[in-house]
């Protein structure tokens, strides 16, 4: 698995390396291909504002934008996000997911309100964002239910305590 982060805030309240951690055993959980890869970022409630109003016509900031790749509208994609070391062809191989944006602002406050650490709130959305590039959909009320439990179980699987 190839998890690409790009972190654009001063305090993320979480390591690159547990990003990349969560990221890679969704991915294994959901059966992905080894060779999956999926860009990962953390930004400010102004830029996924910017972003929302931008690919989805909402002006206001959000917890978590997924952008998949077979859609045309991935904002990170293979030329914003860089691979040291490896060469067009490589890159060619590899299925490429998609790209999940995460506003740390909007993750720090709902923390706070569910009671636990912004670090798992941050796990909790990249999985979220990983279950839609993965098919997941939570627009009916069955489906968001279904979603919220894979979403809890693979965080919590992953080492995360959730509260509630």
């Amino acid at each position: 698995m190839r998890v690409d982060v790009a972190v654009r805030v001063r305090r993320p309240g979480i390591t690159i390396h547990r990003l990349r951690r969560v990221a890679g055993h969704v991915l294994r959980r959901q059966r992905c291909a080894a060779a999956t890869e999926v860009a990962l970022a953390l930004v400010s409630d102004a830029a996924i504002r910017r972003l929302n109003r931008r690919f989805l016509g909402i002006d206001r900031p959000t917890d978590v934008l997924s952008f998949p790749a077979n859609r045309s509208r991935a904002p990170l994609g293979r030329s914003r996000i860089r691979h040291p070391g490896s060469t067009i062809l490589d890159r060619a191989r590899r299925p490429y997911l998609g790209d999940v944006v995460i506003s740390v602002d909007r993750a720090r406050v709902q923390a706070r309100a569910a009671g636990h650490p912004l670090r798992t709130e941050i796990a909790l959305l990249t999985v979220h964002g990983l279950l839609h590039l993965l098919g997941y959909d939570d627009r009916r009320r069955a489906d968001a239910a279904k979603m919220t439990r894979r979403q809890r179980l693979l965080a919590a699987d992953a080492g995360f305590e959730v509260a509630g």
